[in-house]
């Protein structure tokens, strides 16, 4: 008898915490969007603070001609060279550093 007490203690022990887990683990999904939206923007708003150029009327903007390009179906060994052209369309001087391709 002294068996089985412990069995069923063990069991509802495990059977509590398993609810608990599940309680905090099934966030709806619209308070797991919320959440990460509230983040995200307060990550945003820290990166501006942080950025004196975010909030200047005069800043440089880098307006492009197009941002993708599908080179479609290449042969083998043909040239991939594309060029993207763009403008400065603020008012301050856009000064281009550490420019890389991928």
């Amino acid at each position: 008898m002294y068996f089985w007490q412990n069995y069923f203690v063990s069991f509802s022990l495990s059977a509590q915490v398993s609810s608990s887990e599940k309680n905090e683990s099934t966030k709806s999904v619209e308070q797991q969007t919320l959440e990460k939206q509230k983040l995200e923007k307060e990550r945003v708003a820290k990166k501006q603070a942080n950025n004196p150029q975010a909030n200047n009327p005069n800043a440089p903007i880098a307006t492009f001609d197009k941002l993708v390009h599908d080179y479609g179906t290449m042969e083998q060994h043909a040239n991939g060279n594309c060029e993207f052209v763009f403008t400065n369309t603020g008012r301050e001087p856009l000064i281009l550093n550490n420019v890389r391709s991928s």
